[in-house]
């Protein structure tokens, strides 16, 4: 459906909160680590594919860059922390270690097998410390997710210092690729993407919730292709070999050739967009809570 005000899509109907055991199974690809690893962290860090999520990672918190000076006293909360990759990353890149939130346990527990503490629940049912605030407040394809992102967004405020920013990133739905794949397109991603916003109505959510909107910009996302093509092969090739080249389940982050060749592929149209277009099918929305709020 579409909110003919905000121009938001949203699912309906959907699953109930009391199905999200399972619709996000325990294989669900951001809760487990490569197979190869099996549980080992450091081995897991030395994949093709943990190595390229690092160098994408650095080019996605440039722009949040421009607007905080990442030091070490920072204090900042890594929503749906999954295995805990992007804390590890900031770790590694600016000596920031953060706190993780997800809805899995074990995605919790790969986050502390880090080293990083880390709480399993919604973000809906965080309870931090009393007086407990953030510097900044980061989510990497959540609040398309949540029951209701402007309540995802207040708490998100309340839980921001005056000054800090709270940044998430999620599909957008203005875009070429969403208007031409239609029910096929993979940012829908069904049943799991509740909400889907394009940027007027991010920025809109934002200020709603009482935040100053600073940025939105693009980036690259192989991951939207990946589902894309699995959706529109499989009726015509079967679903083996659709799971085979387009793998649309936690199989798409092992280190292997091909899985790292499609990414490589698919994140150059996206480069491509991007610099053509000035969007792409993956949007970074960054908010600041006034000082004076």
């Amino acid at each position: 459906m579409e909110c003919l005000d905000c121009g938001a899509w949203y699912l309906d109907p959907r699953p109930d909160v009391s199905a999200l055991d399972v619709i996000y199974p325990p294989n669900y690809y951001t809760y487990v680590l490569e197979s190869k690893s099996r549980g080992d962290i450091d081995l897991a860090r030395r994949g093709l594919f943990s190595r390229l999520a690092s160098r994408l990672f650095r080019q996605r918190i440039r722009p949040i860059a421009k607007y905080m000076k990442f030091t070490p006293d920072k204090t900042w909360l890594d929503i749906g922390c999954g295995n805990g990759a992007v804390l590890d990353s900031m770790r590694a890149e600016f000596g920031i270690v953060g706190t993780g939130i997800d809805f899995s346990e074990a995605a919790a527990q790969h986050c502390r097998r880090r080293g990083f503490a880390a709480h399993a629940c919604r973000f809906e049912d965080f309870s931090p410390a009393a007086g407990e605030t953030y510097d900044l407040l980061h989510s990497s394809h959540v609040i398309e997710h949540v029951e209701s992102p402007l309540d995802y967004m207040r708490k998100a405020f309340e839980l921001t210092k005056p000054g800090g920013l709270n940044v998430f990133i999620t599909p957008n739905t203005a875009t070429w690729e969403a208007r031409l794949f239609g029910r096929h397109w993979g940012g829908l991603h069904v049943p799991r993407h509740w909400t889907l916003l394009n940027p007027q109505s991010a920025k809109r959510l934002g200020q709603r919730a009482g935040f100053e909107h600073l940025e939105t910009c693009f980036s690259t996302n192989g991951t939207f292709w990946t589902w894309t093509f699995h959706s529109l092969s499989r009726p015509l090739l079967g679903q083996r070999v659709s799971d085979a080249l387009f793998p649309a389940d936690h199989r798409f982050i092992e280190s292997n050739p091909w899985n790292i060749a499609r990414i490589g592929a698919f994140t150059l149209v996206d480069m491509l967009n991007t610099a053509v277009l000035r969007q792409s099918s993956n949007m970074l929305c960054i908010f600041r809570r006034p000082e004076a709020s």
